[in-house]
């Protein structure tokens, strides 16, 4: 399924609208995830970006060129864009119970790279935010992941 997401190049998504798509049950989420970047992750500035003509505008955390999250608002969500190398990866199999079902059958899918992950995880309820959690200190652990799709 593909949500519908912010694909409009020309027009750069203000908060309200960001707000309205994302939707009241999951905004809160949307906010907590960022509060928590800002506070545990200063070092990473967040911006908004248009990534690419598929996935739209984000609010891109980045440190220079190493990109810690990208966060997409979508209708009834959002989904978060990272990075695992080869180790990263290793540790979040080692780790997969401590993750709910949806994050585990994302791990557990083939990886499209020979060597690490890229993650499109879609956000949507609070364990969802906590896996998150958990996937961004294993890809800080490594420092050294992909960080292009």
């Amino acid at each position: 399924m593909q949500d519908e997401r912010l694909l409009n190049r020309d027009t750069q998504p203000e908060p309200d609208l960001i707000r309205q798509i994302i939707g009241k049950e999951v905004f809160p989420v949307w906010e907590e995830v960022n509060r928590y970047l800002h506070e545990h992750y200063p070092e990473f500035e967040a911006e908004m970006a248009f990534f690419n003509p598929q996935h739209g505008w984000c609010l891109d955390y980045r440190q220079g060129s190493q990109r810690l999250c990208a966060l997409f608002p979508e209708r009834g969500g959002f989904t978060v864009f990272l990075t695992l190398t080869q180790a990263g990866e290793e540790e979040a199999q080692a780790k997969i119970h401590y993750f709910n079902a949806r994050i585990r059958t994302l791990l557990n899918q083939p990886s499209e790279l020979p060597q690490g992950r890229w993650l499109w995880l879609r956000i949507e309820d609070h364990t969802d935010f906590v896996g998150l959690k958990l996937l961004i200190d294993i890809k800080l652990s490594g420092l050294t992941a992909i960080d292009s799709p």
